[in-house]
């Protein structure tokens, strides 16, 4: 676990800050865009064919199927329990209370294209925009817009691209970040400032991939690239609109990472195989998922079906974006980013430099919250701290 003095410090230096600025944001408000991981039930409105989150065994774990792709929990549930609100409903049920947010996600998602009974990136954003005088310019300003997409644009590519040239897999990579940093841009003019993104899995060791390739026991290899190559591009656009956007905040976790670990040391993290999933037919039960198909203990498991996590999967995930260390998230975890003031974040990275410096570099990945970010990722904010400090200077 990581050491306490660290968070103690931590959170020292956050009292300071906010003695120090009267403009402090406590965000109430939570958005969500993306894919089936935090799809809260927005597919069960548009499908025209049953969609089986709605529907047992799906939400064993809650006692009730609520259209979310789990047996229970997902990780935005939790980060609005944390943040001391609701949880968000689906943005496509109308006599929902979005007084403190809304959920944009939907299954089956993309960044580009136009998935059938789906909605891409582009069009969550605009039915934000159309939507967006459900809450103040302040409430749209303190809020945390929070993302994870673009595993479908990329499992797509792989499925119909088995073998890309490298200059073919950077083209592709560069137009789906260009997609979203228009989407961004979209959201920062209508207010949103506090930008939290979980970034993609090693997506070649979700069940569901590994069982369609054939050969259970590795991960396969291009869809994981595409999503190594997205992750390292989409920090760096996180990077590039912190310095061009006035007041531009940003939290990243690395998920990649998460999930690269539990799959392969899964006792470490509490489960007993981050290999196959709870439910589901194949070798590693990665397809049809179905109650005649459904393990006793979805605890057990990292995942509850081919491609989605379970409830303890959506747990963990949870409280690393809320307080893990920058060895996992950063330049802030979302607790940190919950209470930052508007408009300082120059004086955010010189306090970032102050805490990372106080904190222990762990030499094993053997607790639950405590993993190594890659070397690279960990840079880029480490660089950005730095060219901020001798700004200061």
């Amino acid at each position: 676990m990581a050491n306490p003095k660290s968070h103690l410090f931590s959170l020292s230096f956050l009292l300071l800050l906010l003695l120090h600025f009267s403009t402090v944001s406590y965000a109430q408000t939570l958005f969500i865009f993306g894919d089936g991981l935090y799809d809260a039930g927005n597919k069960q409105f548009v499908s025209s064919n049953r969609v089986d989150a709605s529907f047992p065994p799906y939400g064993i774990t809650l006692g009730e199927a609520t259209g979310r792709w789990s047996d229970g929990r997902i990780v935005p549930d939790y980060l609005a329990s944390f943040m001391g609100i609701p949880q968000i409903p689906p943005i496509l049920r109308a006599t929902a209370d979005f007084s403190h947010g809304a959920n944009f996600a939907i299954a089956d998602a993309t960044v580009l294209g136009s998935p059938p009974e789906s909605m891409t990136l582009s069009q969550q954003v605009k039915k934000f925009s159309e939507n967006k005088n459900k809450w103040t310019v302040q409430a749209r300003s303190e809020a945390i817009y929070l993302f994870y997409i673009g595993s479908d644009d990329y499992l797509n590519y792989a499925k119909n691209h088995p073998n890309p040239s490298e200059d073919q897999k950077q083209a592709f990579v560069d137009q789906v970040i260009s997609a979203i940093e228009t989407e961004l841009k979209v959201i920062y003019g209508s207010g949103g400032r506090k930008f939290a993104f979980q970034n993609l899995a090693p997506l070649g060791c979700l069940p569901a991939v590994k069982q369609a390739n054939g050969n259970v026991q590795e991960c396969v290899k291009l869809p994981s690239e595409m999503a190594s190559l997205h992750n390292k591009k989409l920090l760096q656009l996180l990077v590039e609109l912190s310095r061009k956007l006035s007041g531009f905040q940003y939290s990243f976790y690395d998920f990649f990472s998460s999930i690269q670990n539990r799959v392969i040391k899964s006792k470490t993290y509490t489960f007993e195989t981050g290999l196959a999933a709870c439910c589901g037919t194949g070798s590693v039960n990665g397809s049809d998922c179905s109650t005649n198909n459904v393990c006793a203990k979805p605890e057990d498991y990292l995942f509850f079906d081919g491609k989605h996590l379970t409830q303890e999967g959506n747990l963990q995930v949870g409280h690393l974006i809320w307080g893990s260390d920058p060895e996992v998230i950063g330049p802030n975890n979302l607790r940190e980013l919950l209470v930052l003031p508007l408009d300082v974040t120059v004086i955010l990275a010189d306090i970032q430099e102050a805490m990372a410096a106080v904190r222990p570099r762990q030499i094993k990945i053997e607790s639950l919250y405590d993993i190594k970010m890659e070397s690279e990722m960990q840079n880029q904010w480490l660089y950005q701290v730095d060219e901020a400090s001798s700004f200061l200077i």
